[in-house]
């Protein structure tokens, strides 16, 4: 018979196990978004030929900079809720692999907005795949609400509650980008950017107001 102590160890190990690879997977994603930031084949190249080259390639450094924030806002968020868990259960694996999956193919997505930034269907496709990991990632966070067992001693659903909330920053984002990008590129790229942290800013402020301190 299997005591509740080593139930418990076992519990604890497989969560570990959960969290190091969606780790790697995050890590290996974030690295491989930089494959896309080449010099095109150049023989006897000039100075002023390889400044033109490097400055071509600014919708993909542009690309590459908001994909790194995009996957390491989710990371970020991935890793402080999987700390406030004490075990995982197949539901949440399941989930969590649908967000890797996610997460493993955003390097496309970067690609086609960089070489294709100007065009509606380019920016859909990137703004789309944004909506979808926000979606994934909005149904781990659920997929932990309703099973509270999983959470560390102390920690009910409600501690949830503002994660739950902060998880429309990355869908509204994804949304006002898409319904930008169908006006001009411009638009998309602008809410990607500097439209990215005001939204933030304002969710965030929103999903700690629910929240209550029930100890100084």
């Amino acid at each position: 018979m299997i005591d509740a102590g080593h139930r418990a160890r076992h519990e604890r190990a497989q969560l570990e196990r959960l969290t190091f690879f969606s780790d790697a997977v995050f890590a290996i994603a974030m690295t491989l978004l930089v494959v896309e930031v080449k010099l095109p084949p150049m023989h006897h190249v000039t100075g002023p030929e390889l400044g033109q080259a490097l400055a071509n390639l600014i919708p993909n450094y542009i690309g590459f900079l908001v994909s790194f924030l995009v996957l390491g806002r989710f990371w970020l968020v991935h890793h402080e809720v999987m700390g406030l868990l004490r075990a995982s259960n197949k539901r949440l694996t399941s989930v969590n692999l649908l967000l890797l999956l996610a997460v493993a193919f955003m390097p496309f997505p970067t690609a086609v907005i960089s070489e294709y930034v100007q065009l509606r269907v380019g920016i859909g496709f990137y703004t789309g795949w944004l909506i979808v990991l926000g979606l994934l990632n909005r149904q781990l966070i659920r997929s932990i609400v309703v099973a509270p067992e999983l959470l560390d001693a102390g920690l009910t659903a409600a501690d949830m509650r503002p994660f739950l909330q902060r998880s429309w920053i990355s869908i509204a984002i994804g949304v006002c980008a898409f319904a930008g990008g169908m006006v001009t590129w411009v638009a998309a790229l602008a809410v990607l950017t500097v439209g990215s942290p005001i939204i933030t800013v304002l969710i965030g402020r929103y999903a700690a107001k629910p929240r209550i301190t029930a100890t100084d």
